[in-house]
């Protein structure tokens, strides 16, 4: 009887090992690479191309990120049963969905891989702009990033609306 609950707790505690969900990915650090924007500003085609630096604060519960001083927040997607790789939606700070002088921003989805060992990673993805700020404009804008330093960032994240 004994020898039975002896294999059954040996049992229990190796499907709980193996069953245990894993650490998601950490963005933390800084990053370059390029965002490549086309669309249209004031109703004529426009595109740009910026070497950028991304600096990321993964704080585990909060995520937040700044592309050359722009501000986004964003969320973590683990990919199931790879906690190296997934995705993250971003958007921008000073989004604003009321129709006005200031609408505008952007949002995006960006697909994230780690190599935490070696202290790499990359993202890359697309996000979408808006603005009647100065002038009405759209723009589809892709984003390539490589992981250069995983030394912490801290940022200040995005200030709750009044």
């Amino acid at each position: 009887m004994m020898r039975t609950f002896g294999w059954l707790g040996l049992a229990l505690a190796a499907s709980l090992a193996l069953g245990a969900p894993a650490a998601a990915f950490d963005l933390s650090g800084t990053w370059t690479g390029k965002v490549t924007c086309r669309g249209t500003f004031d109703g004529a085609p426009q595109g740009t191309t910026s070497t950028s630096t991304l600096l990321v604060d993964d704080g585990g519960s909060t995520l937040d990120l700044a592309v050359d001083g722009v501000h986004f927040s964003a969320a973590s997607y683990p990919a199931a049963g790879k906690p190296q790789k997934g995705e993250i939606a971003v958007i921008r700070c000073d989004t604003n969905s009321t129709r006005s002088a200031d609408f505008g921003g952007e949002f995006g989805r960006l697909r994230v891989a780690t190599n935490p060992s070696k202290g790499t990673g990359s993202i890359a993805g697309t996000s979408f702009k808006a603005s009647v700020l100065v002038a009405s404009s759209v723009f589809t804008c892709h984003w390539a990033f490589k992981r250069i330093s995983t030394a912490p960032v801290t940022l200040q994240g995005c200030t709750p609306p009044p």
